[in-house]
């Protein structure tokens, strides 16, 4: 009993710190519910609030709400879950158990300490493709090397979301892949999203993919570098050894 109280409780902050770590919070609040598949309107009602005010703080990016309202909602969404049998919860506490164990990820590392997106693509020598806009007012928070090829012949549905350890404010950094089109449809397809994708070894990124980060907002960056163990110590260097 005292494992799943701890299991929730674990889920509870991860969600919540996500929230609080967000350039968006209404993006994350929303981003959250349809994690867990759960409409305004229910939401609203376990919380003990109008479906209007769940709205509001979805899809106004200028109003704050407070740490009650915050902690609330997401108790009001490991609580539906419960009663519908806990699948949501049970698919994030998988994600945290042995994620570094598959293949296709390289390299994976969380932060306490905001990183600066502009330092980022200063120290993977990249291009901005997409999202210049978001650039200087966007931070993350950890970052993941994925390997293209190994994601593609590996990857199930359910591994995807391990990508993304323990915020979605973070790089996703795909190497050995020809076009960054795979990558980009999948993070098309499926809920959560990066805050930044950068693609590291095609000479020429397909339209698609370009479109793709422009609809999801995310941003697009091509690393210059030319092997992957230059760009693998540059990170541990300026990125690691610095922020950890």
């Amino acid at each position: 009993m005292y494992e799943a109280v701890d299991i929730i409780n674990s889920i509870k902050r991860r969600i919540y710190g996500d929230i609080l770590t967000s350039n968006n919070v209404a993006g994350a609040l929303r981003k959250w519910r349809n994690i867990f598949k759960v409409s305004q309107v229910e939401l609203a009602r376990v919380m003990g609030v109008s479906s209007s005010v769940v709205s509001e703080y979805e899809n106004d990016p200028n109003k704050s709400p407070g740490t009650r309202f915050l902690r609330r909602y997401v108790e009001s969404l490991i609580e539906i879950d419960m009663r519908r049998g806990g699948k949501i919860i049970s698919m994030l506490n998988n994600i945290d158990i042995e994620y570094t164990g598959l293949k296709a990820i390289l390299r994976i590392k969380d932060f306490t300490k905001q990183i600066p997106v502009k330092k980022f693509i200063k120290v993977l020598d990249a291009d901005v493709l997409t999202g210049s806009e978001y650039v200087d007012k966007t931070y993350l928070y950890g970052y993941t090397v994925i390997d293209g090829i190994a994601a593609i012949l590996s990857m199930s549905g359910e591994s995807y979301y391990r990508i993304f350890g323990r915020t979605t404010e973070r790089a996703l950094i795909f190497i050995n892949i020809s076009t960054g089109r795979s990558p980009m449809v999948a993070v098309r397809v499926y809920p959560l999203k990066p805050r930044m994708v950068v693609l590291h070894g095609p000479k020429k990124v397909d339209n698609l993919a370009i479109r793709i980060a422009e609809r999801e907002h995310v941003i697009l960056a091509l690393s210059r570098y030319k092997n992957t163990e230059d760009l693998l110590k540059i990170l541990v260097d300026e990125i690691d050894n610095k922020y950890s």
